[in-house]
């Protein structure tokens, strides 16, 4: 009985994500078709964009997460420079939030390793470079 009530609360969460999906696509319609008549390439929001894509996938995935502008500012680095080590996500975190210390920086890091947000491999010098998981959002 509780993997019919599972299966049931999954369908309609992935109903609800349908629903929000289906009310984007207008929109997404509608900001080409602007900025096709006002010469703008969409390209120059990419980056944007694809932040606010994740980040609300994100949610999902770490409840919170959109209160906490350290892990936001720490995947916003990894959207600009994946595969980056500890020292320079640091420094993309004071950039984009004015301050961060490199021991924050990594408790966080390990708590979006735990919960398959970030990954790291081994680099050259033995350096830990990390990035986005593709899965888990």
């Amino acid at each position: 009985m509780e993997d019919i009530e599972k299966i049931a609360k999954r369908m309609e969460d992935l109903q609800k994500r349908l629903e929000t999906i289906e009310n984007l696509i207008p929109l997404a319609s509608e900001l080409l078709h602007i900025s096709e008549r006002l010469n703008i390439p969409l390209n120059l929001y990419y980056d944007q964009i694809k932040r606010m894509i994740v980040l609300n996938g994100l949610k999902d995935a770490a409840p919170g997460i959109e209160k906490d502008d350290m892990l936001k500012s720490i995947i916003q680095s990894l959207l600009k420079k994946p595969e980056s080590n500890i020292s320079e996500i640091t420094s993309m975190v004071k950039s984009i939030r004015g301050t961060a210390s490199r021991r924050i920086v990594s408790e966080r890091l390990e708590r979006l390793e735990k919960i398959g947000i970030v990954r790291y491999k081994v680099g050259q010098n033995n350096e830990k470079l990390y990035s986005l998981c593709s899965s888990g959002f």
